[in-house]
């Protein structure tokens, strides 16, 4: 194959839609509430968080990164069970979400299941083609737990 149409391939498949950090669906940009929530989570404000994501969640139910965000706000205030909750819906709504399933991963390693976590890390495996952070974050966390 050409050099030329390899360096092709790698810049198409290598761009994509930019996501916010634990995100990736297109349904945030659309929604104010979930990117008011996100102001919330990046000064760790969870508990402001939840509420909005909440709105969010009961405006439209089918938001992926409203579950993700929702349980990712209950794990950082050790709400397991209701986060837990909030992953597996984002990961009914969309199988593949990169966000839920590295911190899916997390929680199962939070609360003592690494078992588990490294079945999302082989999950993030087959939906992170060329690789992602998502990946790499939950790799990394599962190794140091080791």
């Amino acid at each position: 194959m050409k050099s030329w149409l390899i360096a092709a391939l790698i810049v198409i498949f290598s761009s994509g839609p930019v996501s916010a950090a634990g995100s990736s669906s297109s349904d945030s940009p659309k929604d104010p509430l979930v990117n008011q929530a996100k102001d919330l989570i990046k000064v760790e404000k969870y508990a402001a968080a939840i509420p909005v994501l909440q709105q969010s969640v009961a405006a439209k139910a089918d938001n992926a990164d409203a579950h993700n965000l929702l349980g990712f706000s209950f794990r950082k205030l050790g709400q397991y069970d209701k986060a837990q909750v909030s992953y597996e819906k984002a990961l009914s709504l969309n199988a593949d979400h990169k966000g839920a399933l590295e911190y899916l991963g997390e929680l199962y390693l939070e609360t003592g299941r690494p078992d588990d976590a490294r079945k999302m890390l082989a999950r993030l495996d087959s939906v992170c083609f060329w690789g992602c952070d998502e990946y790499n974050d939950l790799k990394k966390l599962i190794e140091a737990a080791q």
